[in-house]
């Protein structure tokens, strides 16, 4: 859904292990002036091709270590940093360790990030800041090399999810024949199965919490949500004193609890059961239509635009719902946020949208978006021949479903 603003932050696991986590330079910068902790917990090592990275991302002079809250509602705190001195060279850092947890060791000022355990009081690292891919090596601490192999494998099993959900989209956008849509539909499954099997078995064999804590974490975009929560209830009953798996049970719990309050706000104000709102807006040609021009009818207001991604990616599904009911009382008025009369037209002329279409070309000032209070696109109203709304957001099968089942009844 395309929103008003969008502001988002993506976690990205990659097979270079480059971009591991979201900390970036933004946040070295606020942090780094806090006082250094000494304590039991030692980064040491050496890199080398400082200058290689330099080249492709600016100065490398400096050197990082990061505590990370995972699975907690606060920002990561710089322990310690030195600076970096040549192409080549050695570095020693250290912090607090009261319990096992998670860090990064982070060179220069561009997120270049390597994942840590502390479940050794000294880990070495050996960079090779000039490499692309396998760039560190880990030694004394088990738990480190075991996060780096999962993030490897998990990236690349992601990546082929990733890849088959693309491709089936795209195909769908294309309105591609049903055998197709099959096969690509069942690579996608097939992927998303390989990637659940990797995790399931990983949580379940491996022997060390935080680890575990980090795949699961990593789960819960692939997971069911019954698969997620026995994962969690298990891990919890088997480490119940580690602190990241701790942070993770709360961050759940949290997001719980405010998926719960936004499903009861959006049931509150639901437009399903509620009067139609009158709204009249201008066609390409400036005459004004009207909802109440279609009383009488089963009405689809479809709010779109012709620049919004999702809008585009779900024309199919509402051109292919148009071509089974128009001839059963059911019309459709696409109501567009676009600014350009010329890009509006052309995407109703691309996407084969044969039904009338009105936009006063306002983007979010439109009038539609005053009356209807709507804060996201592709967004609907299925309205009955008495003017009263009986449906909302309906997209694919459900769109479909509710056409069925209001149209075919008698």
């Amino acid at each position: 859904m395309i929103k008003r603003a969008l502001f988002s932050s993506t976690l990205k696991i990659s097979s270079t292990l480059k971009s591991w986590s979201v900390m970036g330079l933004s946040l070295i910068l606020v942090y780094s002036c806090h006082e250094k902790k000494k304590g039991s917990f030692t980064v040491t090592g050496t890199y080398k091709n400082a200058d290689k990275l330099a080249l492709m991302e600016g100065p490398v002079s400096k050197a990082f270590l990061l505590e990370v809250p995972y699975g907690k509602d606060q920002s990561p705190v710089v322990l310690d940093s030195i600076k970096l001195s040549g192409s080549n060279g050695s570095f020693s850092l250290s912090g607090a360790a009261k319990s096992q947890e998670v860090y990064e060791l982070v060179f220069g000022n561009n997120a270049l990030a390597i994942p840590l355990v502390n479940d050794a009081s000294e880990v070495k690292v050996s960079v090779d800041l000039g490499k692309k891919d396998d760039f560190y090596d880990v030694n004394g601490s088990e738990a480190s090399g075991q996060l780096k192999d999962l993030i490897t494998i998990f990236g690349k099993k992601n990546f082929e999810v990733e890849k088959s959900m693309g491709e089936l989209d795209s195909l769908k956008q294309a309105n591609s024949p049903d055998s197709v849509l099959i096969v690509a539909t069942t690579k996608k499954n097939n992927a998303i199965q390989d990637l659940n099997t990797y995790l399931k078995q990983f949580i379940n064999t491996n022997g060390n919490a935080t680890v575990c804590a980090l795949a699961l974490s990593w789960s819960s975009r692939s997971f069911t949500r019954a698969d997620f929560e026995k994962s969690l209830n298990d891990l919890i009953k088997k480490y119940p004193d580690n602190g990241v798996l701790l942070g993770l049970k709360q961050n759940y719990e949290q997001q719980l609890a405010q998926m719960a309050d936004k499903q009861q706000q959006q049931k509150e104000g639901s437009w399903v059961g509620k009067q139609a709102p009158e709204m009249a807006l201008p066609d390409a040609d400036g005459k004004n239509i009207s909802l109440a021009s279609y009383k009488g009818k089963y009405l689809l207001v479809d709010f779109w635009a012709s620049w919004c991604g999702p809008c585009r990616a779900e024309n199919p599904n509402v051109v292919k719902a148009y071509s089974e009911f128009k001839n059963k009382n059911f019309a459709i008025l696409g109501v567009s946020l676009d600014k350009e009369k010329d890009a509006w037209q052309q995407a109703i002329k691309a996407d084969k949208l044969e039904w009338a279409h009105v936009s006063d070309l306002k983007f979010w000032n439109s009038k539609a978006v005053d009356i209807f209070k709507f804060e996201g696109i592709p967004f609907n109203v299925l309205i009955d021949p008495q003017g009263k709304i009986i449906g909302e957001s309906l997209r694919g099968e459900e769109l479909e479903s509710k056409l069925k089942e209001v149209l075919t009844k008698n």
